[in-house]
């Protein structure tokens, strides 16, 4: 597929069915309306580019026999393709629960991290409530006598 270039792979819509963007228009008008969400999907076709590299390694990691194991990094990997593949052609990810779990397990392979156990709570020191006296010196403070009380219209019936 020319859509593919240099993706790993791609979720488009058939020819002649709903495009991502249709599908998410006519679905949040569904939704205000209630009807039912499965009427308004679009015919998703996933297309997987046979050259790219993360196609090769996930390749390589599925099981050579049908009684070998897949792990679940490779079963991550098939599942992030397909997110990214979704995102790249303008569909949700369905499951964002999965993703968020996924995303965590790569992060913390990323980053060399043991445990997801939170520190403890860090307690601020307290600050005063009250402010600081504004430094006053070298201001003569207000002179009342620059007021001019004579120049202000006071008059209930001018306000």
């Amino acid at each position: 597929s020319k859509r593919l270039g240099r993706a790993p792979a791609i979720v488009s819509s058939s020819e002649y069915g709903h495009s991502a963007n249709m599908e998410r228009i006519m679905r949040a008008q569904a939704f205000t309306h209630g009807s039912n969400d499965a009427m308004m999907r679009a015919m998703r076709i996933v297309e997987i580019n046979p050259r790219h590299p993360f196609v090769h390694k996930l390749l390589d990691a599925c099981p050579k026999e049908d009684d070998d194991v897949v792990t679940d990094d490779t079963k991550d990997a098939a599942m992030m393709l397909y997110d990214m593949a979704l995102l790249s052609g303008g569909f949700p990810i369905a499951d964002s629960a999965g993703y968020s779990e996924r995303m965590t397990r790569v992060l913390k392979t990323m980053l060399d991290v043991d445990s997801l156990s939170l520190d403890d709570e860090v307690d601020p020191p307290e600050e005063e409530d009250e402010p600081d006296e504004p430094d006053l010196e070298g201001m003569d403070g207000i002179n009342m006598d620059d007021f001019n009380l004579d120049d202000l219209n006071l008059d209930e019936d001018d306000i």
